[in-house]
């Protein structure tokens, strides 16, 4: 676990001028208003963020603090007449698993560990799909920007990717509109949020490098020139068809700064005996391997929260994370064994601890493909800014806020610190890679910063206070140099967002 930072002096002063937005009163004064803008209907464009997606699942109860519902709470206190805002709402707990039957939601299983993980609850269903129009939020868990334009069947697209939540998004396009673009312009929105590209890169990231893109047919990001001509293609689809519209557009967070990377290292490297070092796998190797880390030194290889269930065995002569891919793939141990003894791979020796039993390269993210993760994240970025000023679009850099977070060790809301770490810091929920209920207001405050700046307004930021934390006896049993206990088939629907 990284130290948990204090802000002090004129860091804290700082910190504080910046977010004083996180209150319920508005930002420039004490009456809210929309000043010259007039909005009747605002749209939220983006993926899993937008959706209000978290720890592991769609659920109504963590929805209803998506961003983009804060954010159109507090544009009816601003004087905005854009009535109900509707969502795709899933009733808890939520969005079933791979299986198709269970909710993939996390929860806490036992504090002792802490085991954290889906409890096997019976999933719940959709509420509102009769909905005569499309959704407010057509944030779609999974999307890359890709997504935006295209006219693919969705229920085609949902089967081949094994994620139903862009039939659930985007139902009855016949009446609607065939893609996400669509069914945005048959609303007429006067303002817009558009928050696409994460899953460009995170993908990749969160498979430890091993993903395989869609338009490289590598395992890479998309690359940076497929990602630029989309991106230019969709911003001048929304502006020629909306040319008085508000667009404000996010930028691509670092994907180091979130807690499925920064979590399992440390805890782990604190159990590696003086004498010993990691032996892992690098980018593409899938036999036996000398690198080696101490997971302290600078660069060193980042270690997924996918890597929880196998943290604990390093030293022991075990393959059970090639069961686990035996069984994910649905093929004979015996014959997955026998590739990978081919490969130089002998599960009798000490796992993580000798050259020919390694730490598997889908649980970790090395320098290479960290730089690969960090190059994607600039090159999107920097088309971003030049494609949003082409088009007349205002930019919040939530790239720059996240890094914030993280480097210098939080923020203060509301007289509340929220750092990057996993649960304890608040600002995460329980999958460390989506915002709590807590950090979903914060992001929404960011949006809603950038909007007053460049848009006029005088909306009022979201009482962060409101919104419910992470679970106290939680967060203090993560404060320690204990391993989260999470089950290797919890993970299965997180990966599929990103096609995994």
């Amino acid at each position: 676990m990284k130290r948990y930072y204090a802000i002090a002096g004129s860091l804290l002063a700082t910190l504080m001028l910046i977010l004083s937005g996180c209150t319920d009163s508005a930002p420039n004064g004490p009456k809210a208003s929309l000043g010259s803008v007039t909005v009747n209907k605002y749209v939220a464009i983006g993926n899993s963020l937008s959706a209000g997606y978290q720890s592991n699942g769609l659920y109504e109860s963590a929805q209803i603090y998506s961003f983009p519902n804060l954010i159109a709470k507090q544009l009816r206190t601003a004087g905005a007449a854009i009535g109900d805002f509707q969502q795709p709402i899933y009733s808890d707990p939520g969005t079933p698993d791979a299986g198709g039957v269970l909710a993939s939601r996390y929860e806490i299983i036992s504090l002792n560990g802490p085991v954290i993980g889906p409890k096997g609850l019976t999933a719940g269903a959709p509420t509102n799909l009769a909905l005569q129009r499309p959704y407010d939020n057509l944030g779609i868990p999974g999307a890359v920007i890709y997504d935006f334009l295209d006219t693919t069947n969705i229920t085609t697209k949902s089967t081949a990717r094994a994620n139903p939540l862009f039939s659930l998004v985007l139902r009855n396009q016949a009446a609607f509109g065939s893609s996400v673009f669509n069914q945005t312009k048959a609303m007429h929105p006067d303002l817009i949020t558009f928050w696409l590209g994460n899953n460009d890169v995170l993908g990749f990231a969160t498979s430890g490098g091993t993903s395989v893109n869609a338009f490289s047919g590598l395992a890479t990001p998309t690359p940076a020139d497929k990602f630029a001509a989309m991106y230019a293609q969709a911003l001048k689809s929304l502006r020629d068809s909306l040319p008085n519209a508000k667009i404000l557009v996010g930028t691509i967070p670092d994907v180091k700064a979130i807690p499925f990377f920064t979590t399992i290292g440390p805890k782990m490297a604190a159990g590696i005996p003086a004498a010993y070092y990691l032996r892992y796998q690098k980018h593409g190797v899938a036999g036996s391997s000398n690198d080696s880390t101490k997971l302290t030194e600078p660069g060193a290889p980042l270690i997924c929260l996918t890597a929880s269930p196998y943290a604990s065995l390093l030293g022991q002569p075990t393959g059970a994370w090639y069961r686990y891919v035996a069984q994910l793939k649905n093929i004979p141990i015996s014959a997955l064994y026998a590739s990978y003894h081919a490969a130089g791979i002998d599960t009798t020796q000490p796992f993580g601890f000798d050259s020919h039993n390694p730490f598997p390269d889908a649980l970790v993210l090395d320098a290479g493909e960290q730089q690969t993760a960090a190059d994607a994240v600039a090159a999107f970025n920097a088309t971003i800014a030049s494609v949003a000023a082409a088009n007349g679009c205002a930019v919040a850099d939530m790239n720059a806020f996240f890094t914030m977070i993280k480097t210098q060790g939080g923020i203060v809301a509301n007289g509340e610190t929220f750092t990057a770490d996993y649960v304890s810091g608040g600002l995460f929920s329980l999958d460390g890679v989506h915002p709590s209920s807590k950090g979903a207001g914060i992001v929404a405050n960011k949006f809603i910063e950038t909007m007053n700046v460049k848009f006029g307004m005088n909306v009022p930021y979201v009482d962060i206070n409101t919104l419910p934390g992470i679970p106290a006896p939680l967060s203090k049993a993560m404060a320690g140099k204990s391993i989260p206990v999470i089950p290797s088939s919890a993970f299965r629907s997180l990966d599929m967002l990103w096609g995994n």
